[in-house]
């Protein structure tokens, strides 16, 4: 499997070791491109600014990935953007990788302490050593992914998506309170949701909201609304897709 680095396709196994904070983008490809580009660049270089990063973007990039998708056999899969501190250099590195199958995402709240000094929780950035323990610790219960949940209780995040649970009518997300990724399919489907008069809010959540919950989704630019549920429970596929998934292929053509 090859990935790019600098302009240059090089072997995923010789790839520039990270010795500073590396910000990220994690994409999803249709037939080679990915629809949301611009927003994960957009917000790739507010990342970087915000992180001290000085990265200079490379002439042709997106058509870079997309030639790094092909040539991989992942067109219809994922691409991973990243800004990598390396010594004195900062590399650009993409990767790709198949989708995961999952549907129905099994999820499991999670206590894990955060690292006083890992990157902020509204920046998508390497070291993920606290995102992969979240996630680590939700498997080893037998979920897919971990829900964050914070020292005070507070239901945040999941390690590899933004939250949504279905109360009293509505769709609820966790706020962003600066512990929550600001997730580009998040702001979509706030967007879309309210443009078709589907009712959702943003405000704190607690376990008793993620318990009382009549149906729950899981979303990130990759994948979309995807139905979820705690593990060992149905998820509420068709509520999710009627609801949330209705116009998300519209937006990405998926």
């Amino acid at each position: 499997m090859n990935a790019w680095c600098d302009g240059v396709s090089v072997p995923s196994s010789s790839l520039p070791a990270r010795t500073g904070v590396a910000p990220f983008e994690t994409m999803g490809a249709v037939r080679g491109d990915v629809r949301l580009w611009d927003r994960h660049l957009e917000r790739l270089r507010l990342a970087a600014a915000r992180l001290g990063v000085v990265w200079r973007e490379p002439a042709g990039l997106r058509a870079a990935a997309a030639d790094l998708l092909r040539g991989n056999g992942h067109a219809d899969d994922v691409l991973r953007l990243a800004v990598v501190p390396a010594g004195t250099a900062v590399h650009t590195i993409m990767q790709s990788r198949a989708r995961s199958p999952v549907k129905v995402v099994q999820l499991l709240p999670t206590v894990v302490e955060p690292p006083a000094n890992g990157p902020p929780g509204d920046v998508k950035a390497e070291p993920r050593a606290f995102y992969d323990a979240v996630r680590q610790q939700a498997q080893d219960g037998g979920a897919d992914d971990g829900i964050v949940v914070g020292r005070d209780g507070a239901v945040l995040e999941c390690a590899l998506g933004n939250l949504w649970l279905r109360i009293d009518g509505a769709w609820v997300t966790p706020a962003l309170d600066g512990r929550v990724l600001p997730g580009i399919a998040r702001r979509l489907l706030l967007d879309g949701a309210r443009a078709r008069g589907v009712a959702v809010v943003e405000r704190a959540c607690d376990l008793a909201d993620l318990h009382r919950a009549t149906a729950i989704a899981h979303s990130n630019a990759v994948y979309g609304p995807r139905p979820a549920a705690l593990v060992g429970q149905p998820g509420a596929t068709a509520v999710v897709r009627a609801e949330l998934g209705v116009f998300w292929g519209s937006v990405t053509g998926a």
